[in-house]
């Protein structure tokens, strides 16, 4: 069975390596014709997205990427394709992601930021920051998102020790499930305020959908007021406006935003959000695809497919994600 490969990754030598037997057809951009009769396709949404509707034999489309904005750009999500989508998610993802929060946790944690800004004017300051910072072990952390990726993250923080509360919205949640152990509490949609109110950090993991637009919008963040609570944002930039964002800041709300993902990308030259000192900004790379992780969940959802299993990290378009 041919697959097509259509991808800026390099990805294609990683698939023979693990799947020998198969057949990879690497597609080209001046020639897409191996995408219309293919039956396994895996892709990047916006070099598939032209032709989603030209697919005519497709049975299963394996995403490059752990989000479906792109897709959304192509379909009709009331209306969405029959065949199956699986996107890039799991332990490898998430402890990408865990990674960049417990860095930006401890750099925040003991001015880190402050310390390069010194090594840049040659300045040797050990400063009282030194010996006056907390660490992960005494931090109450709040993780809005508790899927694969959400738990991976609350799992490294649990780890390093410090207080986990889990936010989703499912009504309840047995914390005595092996899975979700590491939640110390759970708020659901009805308790989003209090969540905000007991935290040190948000840590704000939620997909793009239309139940989490401007979700901490609309003030919701003054409920941070009073514990120089820190924002780090590595889920969707639905969730909140950049003038949201600057209006928690300059009410001292929250005292710090870690921002790996922004309202519309790539940000403005001109955002005022550059020019904060308490702002951290990057390029949304906290949880980048690679190559062999694409190759790996790619195998393994081949080897089920092959086997009639259900694939795993389906797209569930009623959800968003």
């Amino acid at each position: 069975m041919a697959v097509a490969v259509f991808s800026v990754f390099p990805v294609v030598n990683k698939l023979r390596e693990l799947l020998p037997t198969v057949n990879f057809i690497e597609v080209q951009e001046t020639d897409p014709s191996p995408l219309y009769t293919a039956e396994i396709i895996l892709a990047d949404y916006d070099k598939v997205g032209p032709h989603i509707h030209k697919l005519q034999n497709i049975k299963w489309l394996q995403a490059t990427w752990a989000g479906i904005d792109f897709l959304k750009r192509y379909i009709d999500i009331k209306n969405p394709p029959k065949f199956i989508v699986t996107r890039i998610s799991g332990q490898n993802l998430g402890q990408m992601m865990a990674e960049y929060v417990v860095a930006n946790v401890v750099f925040q944690e003991r001015n880190y930021f402050e310390v390069r800004e010194n090594q840049k004017k040659s300045f040797w300051n050990s400063g009282p920051y030194v010996y006056n910072f907390r660490s992960i072990s005494e931090l109450t952390i709040g993780v809005l998102g508790i899927g694969s990726i959400g738990t991976v993250i609350g799992k490294t923080l649990k780890y390093l020790g410090a207080t986990v509360y889990g936010y989703g919205r499912r009504e309840s949640l047995s914390l005595e499930n092996e899975e979700y152990q590491h939640i110390s509490q759970y708020f659901n949609t009805a308790n989003l305020k209090e969540i905000l109110s007991k935290v040190d950090y948000v840590v704000n993991v939620l997909p793009s959908t239309p139940e989490t637009n401007d979700i901490l919008g609309n003030g919701i963040l003054e409920n941070c007021k009073g514990r120089n609570t820190v924002f780090i944002n590595v889920g969707r930039g639905n969730v909140i406006k950049d003038a949201e964002i600057i209006r928690a800041l300059k009410e001292k709300w929250i005292s710090a935003a870690i921002l790996d993902v922004i309202e519309k990308e790539p940000l403005s030259e001109d955002s005022p959000l550059w020019k904060l000192d308490n702002v951290f900004i990057t390029p949304h790379i906290s949880g980048s695809s690679r190559a062999h992780d694409i190759a790996q969940q790619f195998k393994t959802n081949y080897e089920r497919y092959q086997q009639n299993q259900p694939l795993i990290y389906q797209v569930d378009y009623e959800r968003g994600y």
